[in-house]
Formats: structure tokens, C-alpha cells, sequence
């Protein structure tokens, strides 16, 4: 699957690019604000919902920032990108 021919709008972002947009040369350990509408839940999920097996993970997504919560969102994704590709597999072989 080419995932390239599926991309409309691509922008890569580099702490260069936050510095000079967001005045945050220093970086944002954060990610997204942390204020009361973007912790835990508030943050957006996984799935973009808009691209089928996408799925986001780092500090801008559920459950948060900081280098734990981070590897746990790592982690959580990557069991539901297996269970994905389970239920492909066997959804192509016909069983459901």
C-alpha cells in the first residue's frame, strides 16, 4: 500500500520552524498547550478518523505529554496497529 499517493498536504515541522512561527526556541516540552482544554482526555485521540490506518502518538495526543505517557501512547498504538492487521488478515481469508 502506497501510503505517498494518499497525501494531499504534507508539513514537516522542526524546532526552526516552532521557533519561528510559535517564538518557542527553546521548544515546547508540552506539546500542545497545557492548559485545562488540552489535558488527558481533551487531547485529540489516535485516530484521525479521516484516513484509515493512521494512527498519531506523541506528546499532542491522548494520554499526554511527558516521556512516560508518550511510551504508554506508543505502546497502546502499536497493539491496536496488530490487532488491525489480525483482523485484515483474517477478514481476507474470509473468516469473520
Amino acid at each position: 500500500h502506497d501510503l505517498g499517493r494518499h497525501i494531499v498536504h504534507e508539513f514537516v515541522d522542526t524546532p526552526a520552524t516552532y521557533a519561528q512561527h510559535y517564538h518557542v526556541a527553546a521548544g515546547t516540552p508540552f506539546a500542545l498547550s497545557h492548559g485545562l482544554a488540552q489535558l488527558s482526555l481533551a487531547r485529540p485521540g489516535a485516530f484521525t478518523g479521516n484516513v484509515p490506518n493512521v494512527m498519531y502518538v506523541g506528546a499532542s495526543s491522548r494520554p499526554g505529554n511527558g516521556v512516560p505517557l508518550v511510551l504508554v501512547g506508543a505502546q497502546l498504538a502499536a497493539q491496536q496497529a496488530v490487532e488491525n492487521l489480525k483482523k485484515r488478515s483474517l477478514v481476507s481469508f474470509g473468516v469473520k
